[in-house]
């Protein structure tokens, strides 16, 4: 017998998961993976927002996205997990020029690992 859960168990305990030990398990995995063992391409997490029209309630122009970046262990002491926040804090990366959200202020960019900070 395997000591893997079936996909659709694993499925239903990812979602009750609050979202900072989410990010922090998605990060995991895709830190030690690449699409297609493709060493210039990497998986990330992503957040998109859409301006909805209040008196229409359609969704308007192009979506805008933002990398979820995570807490720069360097800056917390070795502690690379979100807090219970949520992604309140955003801005982006000066090196890759991606936007970026996350829970902390000091974080890394999960496209280029360049340090940024977030308000």
């Amino acid at each position: 017998m395997s000591a893997s859960p079936d996909p659709y168990t694993l499925v239903t305990h990812l979602r009750s998961l609050p979202d900072e030990w989410l990010t922090y398990l998605l990060r995991q995995v895709f830190e030690a993976r690449t699409p297609d063992d493709d060493p210039g391409s990497r998986y990330l997490l992503a957040v998109a927002t859409r301006e909805r029209d209040p008196r229409t309630g359609r969704w308007e122009g192009p979506p805008e996205y933002s990398a979820v970046a995570y807490p720069d262990a360097d800056h917390y002491g070795g502690d690379r997990r979100d807090v219970d926040w949520g992604l309140a804090q955003s801005g982006g990366c000066a090196r890759c020029r991606i936007g970026l959200a996350g829970s902390r202020k000091h974080v890394r960019c999960p496209v280029c690992d360049e340090p940024a900070y977030l308000t």
